[in-house]
């Protein structure tokens, strides 16, 4: 069945795409891609589809111009109290700490902050896990905790894990929406507890069903895409900030492409107008501060890298607006656009292999481009529709590998094509032909016409075919002559001859055309003499009385293509092909013998034996052509020499073309 070409061609392509889609699964079960390329893809998905930044989170910066005016980094206690009361009166929906109250302070400014922290009664102090998390069930275990002091923790509405965790590639892509102390205890996220407290959100009533974590709101669960950490891909709504002293102009919250994000400086002066920060959720750390490198490069960090407080004002955006990007698809949506893309992709190679690549790859770019518009049209709107997934683009574009895959096969079968063809044609036409007619198709040059030459030409023709066809069978008469010419033939093409064409019982060879051969003469005369004494050997082992007369030529021909535009043959035409046929007359080249012409003669040398046979007149000339019969070339003799006939062959010859 597979001995077929075109089905050959189509199991191919079944079985790759089989392939493509059982190595596509492999690597979708081994995450093979997801901290890699797909991260990649993740964070282009995230900077193409941009969102509109809602004010529900204004970030409270302890920057470069608060350190002055309190002297010193840390900050002293008192400076987060005076905080808290600017922001008591000016309504607030929460505030959030991402600053850690890990060590107590002198005096009694703990407890001045403990009352502030208790006044406002809706603050979050940061905790953390460490040093290294064992990996639970959709959560981390950590080995220690560290909490605020018991004074500031008591007085707080409750703490918050602040651990962030880059990827591999150091960007920080999610965040944990919960932990684990050593005692089981459950630490949920800043950005979690924050946002839950705004819509109101009951964490108490908070469920995990596999991959989703859910929290009952008011206004709309809140249900969100958990991964095996216990985390929750961010959405990024806003790039990276300025900082709170390079703005000017647009400070503060003035520019729509940004999270608000005012000075603590300016808060606590009261500054700042009261619109940017009733009702919304407050998050206060470190940003702008060039002394505390907290900041972190995100998928649209462009170059800039985004500081802690701000990381998780993102998330607490996604949780608010209900948008939640997830890594990449499921298995079988991924696993079905491989399978299609793959498909269409190997059809069009198929059917056009090269240009049917490059309208794959088309293809390929199409489908990059319609994914990300597909997913930016998803995350439109004010509030999103929960998960949304990234198209798994790193796993789908290796469609194209195996695209590569079937172009080099049929590329390597079309060589081997080429080469049967070639092999084929080699039985018709000679190499030197069929490489000729190639090469000149090749350069658009194949036509009829021809060029003048020096060649030598040897006509062979068997003695007595007529008796002979008439005593045998027309089946074993052509598995004889085919037995001798195949013999003969492989004489030719050692000394380099170039069989031109099988015309029943005689065979054309020539020297010098197509290609250019150096003593030709010599060469054709040797060949000659070679092949007799095949002949007669073949014939001595038993086989059928066959015989042959060689007559030779040397001189000046056209030689080209010959024939119609639909149907040309590579001769030579000529009155010294002409010659040479004429040679190969019984009464010139006899039985067994091998004839040349003058021509032929003077370029063999001194090292010949050769009986002078007389002269031919020959049609279209008007001096007879000398012959001569060669006894022996160099080492080589002929294998039964005949002696000189008896009547001049001038008289017994009769001129004309073969």
């Amino acid at each position: 069945m597979f001995t077929k070409r075109q089905t050959r061609q189509r199991a191919v392509v079944a079985g790759l795409t089989l392939i493509a889609v059982l190595v596509g699964a492999l690597m979708l079960s081994s995450e093979v891609f997801d901290t890699t390329l797909q991260s990649a893809v993740y964070d282009q998905a995230i900077n193409v589809a941009t969102a509109t930044v809602r004010n529900q989170v204004t970030i409270v910066a302890i920057d470069d111009p608060t350190i002055a005016q309190y002297g010193r980094y840390p900050l002293p206690h008192q400076a987060y109290t005076d905080l808290l009361r600017a922001l008591k009166p000016q309504g607030a929906s929460v505030i959030a700490f991402d600053v850690g109250f890990y060590e107590p302070s002198t005096g009694d400014d703990d407890q001045r902050l403990a009352a502030a922290i208790r006044d406002a009664g809706n603050v979050f102090l940061a905790m953390q896990g460490g040093p290294e998390a064992t990996l639970g069930d959709h959560t981390e275990r950590y080995p220690t905790v560290q909490l605020p002091i018991p004074l500031l923790r008591d007085a707080a509405a409750g703490v918050a894990a602040v651990n962030i965790h880059p990827d591999p590639d150091g960007r920080v892509r999610y965040t944990q929406l919960l932990i684990e102390g050593p005692d089981g205890t459950t630490y949920y996220s800043l950005p979690l507890l924050t946002a839950a407290k705004k819509v109101r959100a009951d964490l108490g009533n908070a469920r995990r069903e596999g991959d989703v974590f859910t929290v009952p709101a008011p206004l709309g669960d809140r249900v969100m895409p958990i991964d095996r950490r216990g985390g929750m891909s961010v959405y990024y709504a806003a790039p990276p900030a300025p900082a709170t002293y390079d703005n000017p102009a647009t400070y503060p919250c003035k520019d729509a492409r940004y999270l608000c994000v005012v000075s603590m400086k300016d808060v606590i002066n009261g500054s700042i107008s009261r619109d940017y920060i009733v009702g919304r959720a407050i998050l206060i750390g470190a940003h702008s501060l060039s002394a505390v490198p907290d900041d972190y490069p995100v998928p649209n960090s462009s170059g800039q890298k985004m500081y802690g407080v701000e990381i998780w004002a993102n998330a607490v955006q996604s949780i608010l607006t209900n948008r939640y990007p997830v890594l990449r698809q499921g298995a079988i949506p991924t696993l079905l656009e491989l399978l299609l893309l793959t498909l269409a992709g190997l059809v069009l190679v198929l059917r056009w292999r090269l240009f049917g690549f490059l309208g794959a790859l088309v293809l390929l770019v199409l489908y990059v481009v319609g994914a990300y518009a597909v997913f930016s049209i998803q995350t439109q709107g004010a509030i999103g529709q929960g998960p949304v997934e990234v198209p798994s683009i790193a796993y789908v574009v290796p469609a194209a590998f195996w695209w590569i895959i079937l172009l080099g096969y049929l590329l390597v079968e079309e060589q081997f094509a080429v080469a049967r063809t070639r092999s084929t044609f080699g039985r018709f036409v000679t190499p030197a032909i069929a490489r000729t007619i190639m090469e000149r198709e090749e350069a658009g040059k194949l036509a009829l016409g021809g060029e003048e030459k020096r060649v030598t030409v040897l006509f062979g023709d068997i003695r007595g075919f007529t008796t002979l066809s008439e005593a045998m069978a027309p089946a074993a008469l052509l598995s004889h002559l085919n037995r001798y010419f195949d013999g003969m033939v492989d004489i030719v093409n050692r000394y380099e001859g170039t069989v031109n064409k099988y015309n029943g019982d005689n065979i054309m060879v020539l020297w010098g055309a197509p290609l250019e051969v150096r003593d030709q003469a010599r060469k054709a005369v040797e060949c000659a003499l070679e092949m007799q004494h095949w002949i007669v050997g073949e014939r001595e082992r038993g086989g059928p009385d066959v015989s042959f007369g060689f007559g030779i030529n040397t001189g000046r021909v056209v030689a080209g293509f010959l024939g119609a535009k639909g149907r040309m043959e590579y001769t030579v035409i000529g009155d010294s092909a002409n010659v040479a046929s004429r040679l190969t007359s019984s009464d010139i080249a006899r039985r067994d013998q091998v004839a040349c012409s003058a021509d032929t003669l003077r370029e063999l040398g001194d090292d010949f034996e050769a009986v002078d046979l007389g002269a031919v007149v020959v049609k279209g000339r008007s001096e007879p052509v000398r012959c001569w019969q060669i006894n022996r070339l160099g080492g080589l003799r002929t294998p039964k020499p005949a002696p000189p006939p008896d009547i001049p062959i001038g008289r017994a010859a009769v001129a004309g073309s073969h």
